[in-house]
């Protein structure tokens, strides 16, 4: 596991509460927000993802999969806190 992966990890963890902060990981890590949230995606089903709280996991999962794939009419999830 990579800095940069724990590092994924630990910041997604920390901006789950307020839906994420897409800007702000651009800044940090270079990636577009589809890269991040692939590359979350992908360290959520790793070993290193046993430092997050499963309610924290799940959490982040949501997250991601509503960034990955927006509804069909660019309408959000049904709960999710991000707007358009």
């Amino acid at each position: 596991m990579s800095h940069v992966e724990i590092g994924i990890l630990e910041f997604a963890s920390v901006w789950a509460p307020y839906g994420g902060n897409d800007a702000e990981a651009f800044v940090q890590f270079g990636l577009t927000s589809e890269e991040f949230h692939r590359r979350l995606i992908r360290l959520l089903g790793s070993p290193a993802a046993r430092m997050l709280t499963n309610s924290t996991v799940a959490t982040l999962r949501r997250q991601c999969y509503r960034r990955l794939y927006p509804l069909a009419d660019g309408s959000t999830h049904p709960g999710s806190r991000t707007r358009r």
